[in-house]
This record gives structure tokens, C-alpha cells and sequence, in this order.
């Protein structure tokens, strides 16, 4: 419940204020051509929609995390929300982005629902907010993304470092993004979600566990499918492969984490 009401609060302040200020109850020849092109203009740059996702999980004794969620996007000339991640350009021109950005961080440990005895006695690990740098550079020969951010939320005080290269594909309506991509993540952020310290081990039976920084390499498939000019359907499929330092912890099982997301989306 916390990790989906501090989504639904990131995306609700991101909205501009125009939008938030729109009321339905206006009666004004909104059926004219011009008040018709002047409420087009007021929600460009917009879409909205609905999707889901089902996301493995690699702690030991737990089922994988799903959720269904209302989806809002925005491109604009100073803002942006891209999923969840939000932010403000900073540079930006044909080729070249670079933003400041605010996203959130769904990785989360809730021991309560592990069906193992030890793990069920560690602390929960909560889901936070990042702040940070992003920079993307845009050619004929694909997209280069690097991302630098760190927890604000003070649960990690980890820093996580992103760099990932995507080469969009048209065929006709369908447009297919495969991406590939490596994150680090330092010591700080693997401590607070895979470290085990002296009193949960001792709670639990389970070793001390202090990681340090670590590598994850990723793969991404995403395809967009158009029905209209406004209408379009998206699928998602991401694999990532998790370092040795978050592998070797004793809460975690799995050496691979899938994420697959589907959804219906507007565009205005």
C-alpha cells in the first residue's frame, strides 16, 4: 500500500497546474471549432492510460510483485514524465537532452510475506524516491541514455548509476525498442536491501551479510503498437542479471529478475 500511494502521489504532482485547473463544469462553446483547438492545445503533449506489470522477485521465499495502475505521460518543452520517472530539461535540442529528474524506486523487502521462517524476521526495506542527473544523446544510429541518482528518501543513502543504448524500429504501426544497458549500484544501496547486520542475524539465524558496490547488466524489449492516431497498445519485457555481491547475500534465491508490463494508451 505504501509503494502504490507514493506512485499515485508522484504522478498527481507532476501534472502541471493548466490541467489541474481545467474544470468539467464549464459550459463556455466548448463545442466550437476554437474552443475545440484551444483545449486540444491546453493537453498537448500528454497521454494517459492504463497497464499492468508482473516483476520477479529474487528474495528468498517470496512471490513475484504485480501491479495495476492508471498511467500518465507528458513530453513537453520544459517538463517530462516518462513513466516513473519526471523531471525538467535543463539543455535540449535536436540531438542532445539533459535533465534534472525526480523518480521512484519500487525495489522493496516486506519480510512479512516470505514464506521463510529466518527471512520473515529481518526488517522491511521500503521503497524510495531518487533525485539526479540524466543525459540522453539522439542520432540516426540509436540513443545513448546515462542517469546518475541518489536516494533523498534517506532509507539507503545509495547512489545507483545507469547507462543504457536503445535503437528504435519502425514496421507500418508497430515500433519496436530493443535496449541494452548496465546499472551500478553502490555500497550503500545494496547494504540497506541485501546486507543482513548483527541483530537480524541473530534474529534470524541467518550470516552477517555487508556487500559492496556492484554490476547488473540488463536487456529490454519494448513494442508499441498504433490502432489510431490516439490509440496504441504497449508491451514490455525486461531481464535483469544481478551481481554476485547481491547474489552471494543469504536473502536472496535467484540470480535473474523479470519484469514484463502491459498497457493501453491515449495520446492527445
Amino acid at each position: 500500500m505504501q509503494r502504490l500511494l507514493a506512485l499515485f502521489l508522484f504522478l498527481f504532482l507532476l501534472v502541471p497546474d493548466p490541467v489541474l485547473a481545467e474544470s468539467p463544469a464549464r459550459n463556455d462553446g466548448a463545442t466550437d471549432p476554437a474552443s475545440r483547438a484551444a483545449r486540444s492545445s491546453l493537453f498537448a503533449g500528454f497521454n494517459a492510460g492504463i497497464g499492468g506489470s508482473g516483476t520477479t522477485n529474487e528474495y528468498r521465499g517470496m512471490s513475484s510483485d504485480g501491479t495495476f495502475l492508471p498511467l500518465i505521460g507528458y513530453e513537453g518543452e520544459h517538463l517530462y514524465l516518462r513513466g516513473v520517472s519526471g523531471g525538467l530539461h535543463l539543455l535540449r535540442n535536436d540531438w542532445f537532452e539533459f535533465n534534472v529528474q525526480l523518480s521512484y524506486l519500487p525495489q522493496h523487502f516486506y519480510a512479512g510475506n516470505s514464506d521463510s521462517w529466518a527471512m520473515r524476521r529481518l526488517d522491511d526495506r521500503y521503497s524510495s524516491m531518487l533525485a539526479g542527473l540524466n543525459a540522453r544523446l539522439l542520432s540516426p544510429y540509436g540513443i545513448l541514455t546515462v542517469t546518475g541518482s541518489m536516494d533523498v528518501l534517506g532509507y539507503s543513502n545509495g547512489v545507483i548509476l545507469d547507462g543504457n543504448y536503445s535503437y528504435p524500429l519502425q514496421f507500418g504501426r508497430l515500433n519496436v525498442i530493443p535496449t541494452v544497458g548496465v546499472q551500478w549500484t553502490d555500497a550503500n544501496y545494496n547494504d540497506y536491501y541485501y546486507g543482513i547486520d548483527y541483530g537480524e542475524s541473530r534474529k534470524s539465524g541467518l550470516s552477517e551479510y555487508e556487500p559492496s558496490s556492484s554490476v547488473a547488466p540488463y536487456g529490454q524489449l519494448t513494442a508499441r503498437f498504433g490502432f489510431t492516431e490516439n490509440w496504441s497498445a504497449f508491451a514490455s519485457f525486461r531481464a535483469l542479471f544481478l551481481d554476485k555481491e547481491v547474489t552471494n547475500s543469504p536473502m536472496v534465491e535467484k540470480s535473474e529478475k523479470y519484469t514484463l508490463g502491459l498497457g493501453l494508451m491515449y495520446g492527445f
